[in-house]
């Protein structure tokens, strides 16, 4: 059998090759170089035992600056800051590199204009035929767009914890604020429905009591009114909509207040079309505090009037126009802005300054608008809202009717409530109503007694010292056919869904109305 050929290496390098493997050799090293030279990416380069540039690519020039004239013999020092120079760190890196074969490292380095920047670098040894090092191989990459975007998404994320915590802190504080309300204007209401039986000199105080205590409450829903609408975390139902109707009703509402001051007030129903596609709770809102406004800045004896109309571009148009202190042109422009209530104007007629804010949100989220016109101080104001006209169609409302506080039947409830004033006060109203009423100030005490008993109401506090009125409702309806009714002050929409999720039918928001509660009860009783 013929033996196979053997080719004899003589010596190191190509030559000791083939002549065909030596071709196909260069042929890679050319691949190879014209691969590194064409990479954008990334700067590849060679530096002699020496740390000096032997090679550049184009990812190197766009990425540090210099052209391969300008740096190659130059020595790679000059890519790292003055501080990093000062310490040795090039020379350690090749010494690191020399030893171990390789150093990679993220930091900053030196562009030839001498701006710096995010780099992540690997330097590795270059090996000869001996086993000797013979130079190194770095690669650089600018990391500036991978840090500035791991930098955004990290202030996103913090925006978004530092939103979450001030949302939680927003809810605790409106729990913490309504919670105590909620006793004085359930008392102030019961006593204000049972003023025959009192001295005729309470009437009048316990009238400032609740009127009082309800703007108290008022203000706490401004303040989360707007935090929830400016993040978006309003849930509007959208309905067909009477403005007439509503107007009415925010006029009712109102009534005390224009009555005290003596205003006289007018109004004009002249729209012929005054259907709208809107949520009817939240434009009552704008409405009232339309209205609102126009009798907290109008002096006694002034007058308000109320006028709606269609304009020639099938718009609903309401406008309300005051006699009151007016507003400087150069304030008009600000005026929906939240908190940017005149100083002077704040300590004379107090408030937040974010009754427009809301209403401007709202109307915003209705696709309509909201403008104000004053000649000045002293010159009155008129506001005016716009809103599509709904086409002559029926729509179904998602607005409960409103029923007379009449009792159907006693009820046997359970009253949850670890605050001692509301739950002993709301105790005795409800005995007095007729229902019979069991107690309990923690979630334990409460599942000991429906374990005992049985209800037709559980009216639980959500905030509960060892638990939450979630658990005892939802542990409630496994064990008996029972509504639920929440009664906290937790009121945002998120608070409203995770009470129906647990198994709530009713939310009401602190502080109640005693007529709103047995309205409630009646409904839930039924």
């Amino acid at each position: 059998m013929k033996k196979p050929k053997v080719h004899r290496v003589e010596s190191k390098g190509h030559s000791a090759l083939p002549k065909n493997s030596q071709e196909r050799v260069r042929a890679s090293e050319r691949q190879f170089r014209l691969l590194v030279e064409s990479v954008e990416e990334y700067a590849i380069y060679m530096l002699d035992m020496n740390g000096n540039v032997a090679t550049w690519n184009s990812g190197a020039q766009r990425i540090k600056g210099y052209t391969p004239g300008e740096i190659i013999g130059k020595n790679f020092a000059c890519f790292y800051t003055a501080e990093d120079v000062a310490t040795g760190k090039p020379q350690r890196n090749l010494k690191e590199a020399r030893e171990k074969g390789f150093t990679r490292e993220q930091g900053l380095r030196v562009r030839k204009d001498g701006s710096v920047f995010h780099a992540d670098v690997v330097l590795t040894a270059i090996y000869g035929d001996k086993g000797k090092v013979t130079g190194f191989s770095k690669v650089t990459r600018d990391m500036t767009d991978q840090i500035r975007a791991r930098s955004a998404e990290a202030a996103r994320l913090a925006a978004e914890k530092a939103n979450k915590a001030k949302d939680d802190f927003l809810a605790a504080l409106s729990h913490e604020l309504r919670t105590p309300l909620t006793p004085a204007l359930a008392a102030a209401s019961y006593l204000a429905d049972h003023a025959e039986k009192l001295p005729a000199k309470f009437s009048q105080e316990l009238d400032t009591i609740r009127r009082n205590v309800q703007l108290e409450a008022r203000l706490i829903d401004d303040l989360l009114d707007l935090t929830r609408i400016s993040r978006g975390k309003i849930e509007l139902r959208f309905d067909r909509v009477d403005t007439h109707t509503v107007i009415r009703e925010a006029l009712d509402i109102s009534q005390d207040d224009i009555g005290k001051k003596e205003l006289k007030i007018s109004a004009t129903f002249a729209a012929d079309k005054h259907h709208i596609w809107a949520d009817r709770i939240r434009i009552e809102q704008v409405f009232w505090n339309l209205i609102n406004n126009a009798v907290k800045f109008t002096a006694s004896d002034g007058r308000i009037e109320i006028r709606t109309s269609n304009d020639e571009r099938n718009h609903f148009v309401f406008e309300i126009t005051d006699t009151g202190i007016g507003i400087e042109t150069k304030l008009q422009s600000s005026l929906f802005q939240p908190f940017e209530q005149d100083a002077s104007v704040a300590r004379q007629f107090g408030g937040l300054g974010l009754g427009l804010a809301i209403a401007k949100h709202i109307v915003d989220l209705h696709d309509a608008a909201i403008s104000v016109h004053s000649r000045g101080r002293s010159y009155g104001t008129t506001f005016r809202v716009m809103f599509d006209v709904m086409p002559d169609r029926v729509g179904r409302s998602r607005v409960a009717a409103r029923t007379p506080n009449k009792q159907t039947k006693s009820l046997r409830i359970l009253l949850v409530e670890d605050h001692g004033d509301t739950r002993q006060t709301l105790s005795r109203l409800l005995k007095h109503f007729g229902h019979n009423i069991s107690e309990a100030d923690c979630t334990q005490r409460a599942l000991e007694i429906i374990r005992s008993q049985v209800f037709d109401i559980v009216l639980s506090d959500i905030g509960l010292p060892d638990g939450s009125g979630y658990d005892v409702i939802s542990q409630a309806k496994r064990k008996q056919r029972v509504k639920g009714v929440a009664l906290t002050g937790f009121g945002t929409d998120e608070d409203i869904r995770r009470g129906r999720e647990a198994g709530f039918d009713f939310h009401l928001t602190k502080p109640v109305d005693v007529h709103e509660l047995r309205s409630i009860l009646d409904q839930a009783g039924a």
